[in-house]
């Protein structure tokens, strides 16, 4: 079992805990080392997997990460999150901050409303140069790489996962509010 070190202001994501730390410092800037094989996610949190960076628990109650995440052009192997009742699903659960250069391979993201594979809610950040191939499950609002984008912006990213929901579910965004 790996460990993680302490979140500073700018720090090197070198494996899954330095990944899940982050959600200790959501105004970090953050660069990934290298590739992170993330398929142990899956056995996190009684089966839950990994806990998004960022949350939003109501509309006057909301913890975004506001930080930047540059993946270096690394990839995330095999990220496992299994939250079917919950809002704000994703490797970023709510974001108003800068994500890039990163790749998601495999893996699984399930959650309720406003899922993601990248981010489950984009609330005026900006997400580019990003994709998916995993699979992406939830109820409403779900998209392969944002499940949600409020007036945010998304630019050279792709998607060829599975993404299945019952309202407002699309490849790239599940529900784009300019």
């Amino acid at each position: 079992a790996g460990t993680a070190k302490s979140v500073t202001e700018s720090m090197l994501v070198e494996n899954v805990y330095d990944l899940q730390n982050m959600d200790a410092k959501l105004s970090g800037n953050y660069l990934l080392a290298g590739d992170i094989d993330a398929s142990e996610t899956e056995d996190w949190n009684a089966g839950d997997g990994f806990s998004q960076v960022g949350h939003n628990l109501s509309w006057m109650i909301s913890y975004p990460f506001t930080g930047t995440f540059d993946g270096a052009n690394h990839t995330i192997y095999s990220l496992h999150i299994a939250k079917s009742v919950y809002e704000y699903i994703g490797l970023f659960g709510y974001s108003t901050g800068t994500i890039k250069n990163v790749g998601l391979v495999g893996g699984s993201i399930t959650g309720d409303d406003y899922v993601g594979s990248v981010v489950g809610g984009n609330d005026g950040g900006t997400i580019t140069n990003v994709y998916n191939t995993g699979t992406v499950r939830g109820t409403r609002n779900v998209g392969g790489i944002v499940g949600y984008n409020y007036k945010g912006t998304i630019t050279n990213v792709y998607n060829t996962g599975t993404v299945r929901g019952t309202r407002n579910v699309g490849g790239i965004v599940g529900y784009n509010y300019k």
